[in-house]
């Protein structure tokens, strides 16, 4: 590196030199162009240190130009505007010399630098780098090509420094990327100190100014990646799931032993096909929508049927990965396939499972009813007469709470099935939360009352966007789950206070409690906690249930409890709702008004049928009854009734094809109500479907029937 001084010497220099070299030429010049040779002086300065010394040789070299070549000489005046103008003239010209001059030196400096770094770059690149001339001389080699070459390389061609069969097929090459006169790539295995070295070469032609041609080489060892690529074919080849590489242009880049296999071929045989030799026209087409997305660059996951000449029609499951080139663009992918046909008929068979405890459920529910519902009316009947004894008085209220029970088990356990399945609806109406207490007190009160338990309401005003019914058995289920677990003569608290937009509801008691432990695991379908070994009443599925009407109303509930005989809290969070002003709630009609309304009972159970025919007579109506399907509809020609109360599954015709019927007359057409043991969601949409008005599931409450009659009656102001 020069040091700086050296552009300023040889800037005063070139300056001296211009101004002999003028002087030389007074004879012939006298006066004129004095500045001539001092140009040249700025152009050397310029171009050998930049534009400071640059602009020092034109300083320099217009004072001696003003001493020696204008009068009068040795002496530096003022000769008017002419100078002044001459001046700026010669002060332009050189700034622009310098400038110039400057801006050539520094490219030519960045030229040196760049120079300099890629020989530097090119003799230690772990690469080997080498130069042949069009005879197969070498003229070039790095640190890394002399070190393979190990021997006197220089001017030496292949054939003198490799085995006779390598050296051939590196001349060949070399010949064919002069021949084509374009780059070209190779692979070449060479003898090594620890095995065989696996090289990889790019070739390309050069031409220098004079159009001689040369051979330019630069060569990676790959040795570690192609064992790397032979490890991996290992262990994918030991993979129960299919591995390929495609490329962009559908063709298998890479595949593992497995997928092969699948395709009853080997990896070797599939490698370069198109994917349509393995899946088919129709594969290519149904795969074509994932194909997009990974030419978009996003990652897929699908399972679908895929056809398999060594598999024949299974199940997959596939994964698969955009692969980018070096600029970044997509160009195929890599995809991992797994066998899931096994899997994917367990789950089928698990939800024909399910259908089937479905339906089991849903005919056990209707057989269970079907008895209850006689019984029932029954009861009413005995409630009507006012001189029973007391014994018999408690043997028909111990029949009523006994059916009451059963006919809840029933309604919980198909809810219970309904929210595991996500089947269970709810039916949202703006209401308070005092009207959803008090139809669950409705029901709860009885049993605190029996058990003699003192129960504490304190609510607050708030409101609920909610299912009255379903909340309503949320708290009745709670209710019943203290009055159940608190000793006789103990306490429950039922309160209600705002937290922000929640509304949260406690129900607390005196009574056993439970572990702390137990807090989550008592909201799980069927689990108990025996304490002592005592037996626990029911099936465990009354918290479950409030745990998922809960959250479908979008709020939770969480138990806590200090430990057994310490009792027990359950507090519910709901989402609370603007409060609006409602209306009050209707007035139920009274057994009289619905005197001299013509009803029609028909039910093939005939106990069911008679004894809730007793009971409508009881209130004033007047009542028909029928068996099967076809004496109702006859009967309802002759009968011309206002209300027709049907059972679903009769003989001759059900009741479906009965409320058809019905539906299509000219005039004369009842209210139609459903009076079935079946009592699932899709069976009241199927009821309201095939023309019902109403859908009662059995063991009904007649006094809820006759109110329903009551209140039809009214509405169609009959």
């Amino acid at each position: 590196m020069r040091p700086r001084w050296s552009a300023y010497l040889v800037a005063l220099v070139a300056v001296a030199v211009a101004l002999v070299l003028r002087a030389a030429l007074t004879p012939w010049l006298g006066e004129r162009v004095p500045f001539i040779t001092t140009f040249g002086a700025v152009i050397v300065a310029a171009w050998y240190g930049a534009a400071v010394p640059a602009f020092l040789a034109a300083a320099v070299g217009w004072i001696g130009a003003e001493l020696l070549f204008i009068p009068p000489l040795g002496a530096i005046i003022y000769r008017g505007p002419q100078q002044v103008v001459e001046l700026i003239a010669y002060l332009f010209s050189t700034a622009l010399i310098a400038a110039l001059g400057g801006a050539m030196q520094k490219a030519r400096a960045r030229l040196e630098v760049s120079e300099q770094r890629f020989r530097s770059f090119m003799e230690h690149s772990p690469a080997f780098v080498y130069l042949k001339d069009a005879q197969g001389r070498y003229l070039f080699a790095n640190q890394a090509g002399r070190a393979l070459l190990k021997r006197d390389w220089l001017g030496k061609t292949d054939a003198e420094l490799l085995s006779a069969d390598v050296a051939q097929r590196v001349m060949a090459n070399d010949r064919r990327v002069l021949e084509i006169d374009a780059p070209a790539t190779f692979d070449l295995r060479l003898p090594g100190p620890n095995g065989q070295l696996r090289l990889h070469s790019t070739k390309f032609p050069l031409r220098d100014a004079d159009g001689r041609r040369y051979v330019g080489v630069v060569t990676i060892d790959v040795t570690a990646q192609r064992r790397s690529e032979e490890q991996l074919q290992l262990v994918t080849d030991t993979m129960s799931s299919g591995m390929v590489r495609v490329s962009d242009e559908h063709r298998y880049v890479w595949v593992n032993r497995v997928f092969a296999s699948w395709a009853g071929t080997t990896p070797q045989a599939l490698v370069g096909r198109h994917i349509r030799e393995v899946v088919g026209e129709e594969g290519v087409r149904a795969l074509e929508p994932y194909s997009k997305e990974l030419r978009a660059g996003r990652r897929v996951e699908y399972e679908r049927p895929g056809h398999f000449a060594g598999l024949g029609t299974r199940w997959i499951h596939s994964v698969a990965e955009p692969i980018f080139d070096a600029d970044g663009k997509p160009d195929g992918w890599v995809a991992v396939i797994s066998d899931i046909h096994e899997r994917k008929q367990a789950q089928e068979a698990l939800r024909e499972a399910d259908r089937r405890k479905d339906e089991f459920l849903a005919v056990l529910a209707h057989e269970l009813r079907n008895p209850l519902a006689p019984i029932r009316n029954a009861v009413t009947l005995l409630a009507q007469e006012r001189s029973f004894p007391p014994k018999l008085e408690w043997a028909r209220a111990v029949i009523d709470r006994q059916v009451d029970q059963m006919a809840r088990l029933i309604d919980d356990l198909l809810d219970i099935a309904r929210i595991t399945s996500g089947k269970l609806s709810i039916r949202r109406e703006l209401m308070s939360l005092g009207a959803v207490v008090d139809l669950a007190l409705e029901t709860s009160r009885p049993h605190i009352e029996a058990a003699h338990q003192t129960l504490t309401v304190h609510l607050a005003e708030a409101w609920l966007d909610a299912d009255r019914t379903r909340l309503a058995q949320v708290f009745s289920n709670l209710l019943n789950n203290a009055a159940k677990y608190t000793p006789r003569g103990g306490a429950i608290t039922l309160a209600a206070r705002q937290e922000g937009d929640e509304l949260a509801v406690t129900v607390e008691d005196s009574g056993r409690g439970f572990p702390p432990e137990m807090a989550e695991k008592i909201f799980e379908p069927f689990s108990q906690w025996n304490a002592d070994g005592q037996a626990t009443a029911g099936l465990g599925i009354g918290l479950a249930l409030v745990r998922g009407i809960v959250v479908l109303h979008g709020g939770s509930v969480e138990a806590a409890s200090a430990g057994p005989g310490k009792g027990s809290r359950f507090t519910v969070r709901l989402p609370a709702a603007q409060s609006v002003k409602l209306a009050g709630p209707a007035r139920a009609s009274s057994p009289a008004a619905g005197a001299g309304v013509k009803v029609l009972l028909a039910d093939d159970n005939r106990d069911a049928a008679d004894t809730l025919a007793r009971v409508l007579a009881a209130y004033g109506h007047e009542v028909r009854v029928a068996y099967d399907g076809l004496s109702a509809i006859e009967e309802c020609v002759r009968f011309a009734p206002h209300i027709a109360v049907l059972d679903v599954g009769m003989p001759g015709a059900d009741g479906y094809e009965v409320a058809r019927t019905l539906r299509e007359r000219d005039h004369a057409r009842p209210k139609l109500i459903a009076l079935t043991g079946w009592g699932q969601e899709q069976d009241r949409s199927r009821a309201l479907a095939a023309g019902f008005d109403h859908h009662l599931t059995k063991p009904a409450d007649p006094q809820r029937v006759h109110e329903l009659i009551v209140k039809t009656c009214t509405e169609t102001q009959m």
